[in-house]
């Protein structure tokens, strides 16, 4: 099978992965997202299969027992996370190169796994304090749930130095724009098998 690249984009929740995976997918045709699996309730607006793929516990777990994961993580008590093996085959397959939005331990074993393919990126917000800001803007959780996200960004940002870049998000144009130089100089000046 030939082999694309892999961008693998980590960091604690609304550090603003999301929205700089979209400005990726927008700008390089190249790319594809990688659907993660996840025992999460679905939100308003996200759609099976295009934002994840929603499953319940007892098949992620069966999932897991098949060693169908490349990488998962029981992200909090009873909320897994992963990327199926068959995922990446299928995008690679279409002679695509992977975006990945994932956990920060997520992103490091897919680097472990993937250490020539791949580029991975720490996102990052100054403080603790931004963070708390966007995800209560968000509006999706409850104080209780935003807590125990800021409660592990502040264990996510003990790992950003084993990433290959930390990407300071506080201008989000510029950081857009950083973000977009840096994947199309590793997928169009390292090249991979079939660019």
């Amino acid at each position: 099978m030939k082999k694309g690249k892999m961008i693998i984009l980590s960091g604690p929740s609304g550090s603003g992965k999301t929205t700089i995976s979209r400005h990726l997918l927008s700008k390089i045709p190249e790319l594809k997202f990688s659907v993660s699996c996840t025992t999460r309730p679905i939100r308003n607006k996200e759609k099976h299969g295009k934002d994840y793929y929603f499953i319940p516990t007892n098949k992620f777990i069966s999932k897991i027992k098949k060693y169908q994961f490349a990488e998962w993580e029981e992200v909090y008590p009873k909320l897994f996370y992963g990327t199926l093996k068959s995922e990446i085959y299928k995008i690679w397959n279409e002679n695509k190169h992977i975006l990945f939005d994932v956990d920060v331990k997520g992103g490091l074993h897919l680097k472990k796994l993937y250490p020539d393919n791949s580029l991975s990126i720490f996102v990052l917000v100054h403080s603790i304090e931004i963070l708390k800001k966007r995800l209560l803007k968000r509006n999706h959780e409850n104080f209780s749930k935003i807590k125990t996200r800021l409660d592990k960004a502040n264990i996510e940002w003990k790992y950003a130095n084993l990433f290959d870049i930390i990407l300071l998000n506080i201008n989000l144009y510029q950081t857009k724009r950083k973000a977009l130089n840096l994947v199309s100089n590793f997928i169009y000046n390292n090249r991979g098998d079939w660019t």
